[in-house]
């Protein structure tokens, strides 16, 4: 079992949110595994295709594919990897 730690000596950092509350729950989440969901700027921006761009009818034709685009999702592959297909 761990050390015990008497309560007077924690600080409260902030205030989140509701103990169930979706919303608090995902930024605990997000705070707990240390994930960055601020808005991108605009040099990360710059790095994506031009507007306005579009899935190629033959990719939404493919029945090997399936479009995810109505879920947020991210990519937990390592820097550097080429083949990014672990997504959450």
């Amino acid at each position: 079992m761990g050390s015990f730690v008497p309560i007077s000596n924690r600080s409260l950092f902030r205030t989140i949110g509701e103990i169930g509350d979706r919303d608090t729950e995902t930024e605990v989440v997000l705070i707990e595994n240390d994930i960055d969901a601020r808005p991108f700027s605009a040099q990360v921006l710059a790095c994506l295709p031009p507007l306005p761009w579009s899935v190629s009818p033959q990719d939404l034709t493919n029945p090997i594919r399936q479009d995810l685009r109505h879920l947020r999702v991210c990519s937990v592959d390592p820097p550097g990897c080429r083949d990014i297909d672990d997504a959450l």
